[in-house]
């Protein structure tokens, strides 16, 4: 009885070794450039009753098909009570080339006006988890599929990108 409760221990001790380890091996990975701005966000709600599909705020842009399709969701024209309204001045509008067989675009969208920080960005055998904090928000008028984005340039990475967030503190 007593050798199989500590072979049991052993096990566990070991798992937990090697889990502890993996944790340890999670390296920050370096932001070469960052972007911020305004960007369309998919409607989450049903206006004909049909269940709205909910989507994540987390963009990953591996390929230039990908690049196409995430500028096209950046409004030209900035969000102002003035008309005509002025051009939007958001760099990526500008279409900067962006060698993605050695680069990664991450992107963090929000429906609202104040802007996801991403915290870190760590990498672990081939998982990719980026901690993302959405600051609290304050009552702002905004369009209802207008919200905001913040994008980062790292190096190229493959697996699976997971999404942490960080609750809004009071």
């Amino acid at each position: 009885m007593q050798r199989v409760y500590i072979k049991s221990v052993s096990r566990l001790l070991v798992l937990l070794v090697l889990l502890g380890s993996q944790k340890l091996k999670a390296e920050e990975i370096k932001r070469f450039k960052s972007y911020g701005g305004i960007i369309y966000i998919p409607r989450v709600f049903s206006l004909d009753g049909v269940k709205a599909k909910k989507e994540s705020p987390l963009i990953v842009v591996q390929d230039s098909e990908g690049y196409e399709k995430f500028l096209k969701r950046i409004p030209t024209k900035q969000i102002s009570r003035t008309r005509p309204e002025p051009l939007n001045t958001d760099p990526l509008l500008k279409k900067p080339k962006i060698d993605f067989t050695k680069l990664t675009l991450i992107a963090v969208s929000r429906p609202s006006m104040t802007k996801p920080i991403i915290r870190s960005i760590k990498t672990n055998e081939n998982k990719v988890n980026i901690d993302v904090s959405f600051p609290r928000e304050f009552p702002a008028a905004h369009p209802v599929d207008i919200g905001t984005y913040t994008a980062v340039l790292i190096p190229k990475t493959e697996g699976i990108h997971l999404i942490r967030i960080e609750k809004a503190r009071k």
